[in-house]
């Protein structure tokens, strides 16, 4: 009778724990500035998804942006009295203009599985599974206000730029935007040294008040028919990618004598290094 009673006792525990699983949404800014940093590029929306086993960050996404204009565009820099003897030439002819699709930039993370499943725009539909990166936090002093809550600083190079995040232990889950994860607290504001890449916290509702589906988008992680590629395929193939954007730059300067060339093609990537 006691051994049944417990049983009871544990399911009844178990199936209360679940129910009572706590999901949140939250809301950034993305300011995308990998061609002249300090923060003067397109900004985006983002959203983060999570509960306490997984997480799901989107940006660069139609949906998000209700973009309808997805044309890319070639940019070479020229001189320009106006600014320091360096300006822009727009090859497509068109200004500013966010780049999107219908799926967008994703990051999917399981802490049971230490996994990261993420897809990148711009890289032939390239799907990367990767085991959850170590990213070695050094953690500051500093504290600050974000919205309501009380954030701490803390640092760390990663994937080839040096990062600034500012996280809460009110919220004691470890994710943040992109793959900035593994901190004793959520994220809630990001940035490199150079902010070409800049994460802001919009808003949150925590704990949402409808159940949400936390999941890898327009994919399906276990089917077969998805490609998944290693963090080190990815590099290799961004390097390809550049030597052929190089060869194109070249091609196009031979019709623009006297052009300066400043942009570092490796760094037009948020992901730079292993």
């Amino acid at each position: 009778m006691k051994k049944i009673f417990f049983l009871l006792t544990f399911i009844l525990i178990t199936q209360f724990t679940i129910a009572q699983e706590k999901q949140g949404i939250v809301n950034y800014g993305y300011i995308k500035s990998l061609l002249t940093g300090q923060k003067q590029g397109e900004e985006y929306k983002a959203q983060l998804l999570f509960d306490s086993k997984r997480s799901y960050f989107v940006t660069q996404k139609d949906s998000l942006e209700n973009n309808v204009d997805k044309t890319e565009e070639v940019t070479i820099i020229e001189p320009n009295e106006a600014n320091g003897n360096v300006g822009v030439i727009n090859l497509s002819g068109s200004n500013s203009r966010l780049i999107t699709n219908y799926v967008g930039n994703q990051v999917y993370f399981e802490r049971e599985k230490d996994t990261l499943w993420s897809y990148v725009m711009g890289m032939g539909n390239m799907y990367i599974k990767e085991k959850k990166p170590t990213i070695s936090w050094k953690f500051e002093k500093e504290t600050k206000k974000i919205g309501k809550y009380t954030c701490h600083k803390a640092t760390a190079p990663f994937r080839g730029r040096d990062y600034t995040v500012w996280y809460t232990t009110e919220i004691p889950i470890p994710y943040g935007p992109w793959k900035l994860n593994g901190l004793p607290g959520l994220v809630l504001e990001a940035y490199d040294s150079e902010y070409k890449i800049y994460f802001y916290f919009k808003n949150m509702e925590y704990p949402v008040k409808e159940t949400i589906k936390i999941s890898f988008v327009q994919e399906d992680i276990e089917e077969k028919r998805t490609k998944w590629f290693r963090y080190s395929t990815y590099l290799k193939h961004a390097k390809d990618l550049i030597e052929t954007k190089r060869e194109r730059m070249l091609l196009v300067l031979k019709d623009h004598p006297g052009v300066t060339v400043r942009v570092v093609l490796e760094e037009q990537y948020i992901e730079i290094a292993e």
